[in-house]
């Protein structure tokens, strides 16, 4: 039998659990992430606008995020 189990991450006692359950030698774990159809839309636009040459490189991103958030670095 199996069983899905969906956890809130952001709950603090949710890792604690995960990692307990994977403690169990009658357990196994699948890594798998199923795409919604917005996150595959959202994965698509970015391809097609990369393929178009519409996008920053990793430091003028960087550079930006300083600027706006000079707090945080």
């Amino acid at each position: 039998m199996q069983l899905i189990v969906k956890l809130d991450m952001s709950n603090a006692k949710a890792p604690a659990l995960l990692n307990y359950i994977k403690t169990l030698d009658f357990v196994s774990f699948e890594d798998k992430y199923i795409l919604s159809n917005i996150e595959k839309q959202a994965v698509d636009e970015g391809i097609e606008a990369i393929d178009q040459g519409e996008y920053l490189k990793h430091e003028e991103v960087m550079d930006n995020m300083k600027n706006r958030y000079p707090n945080l670095f």
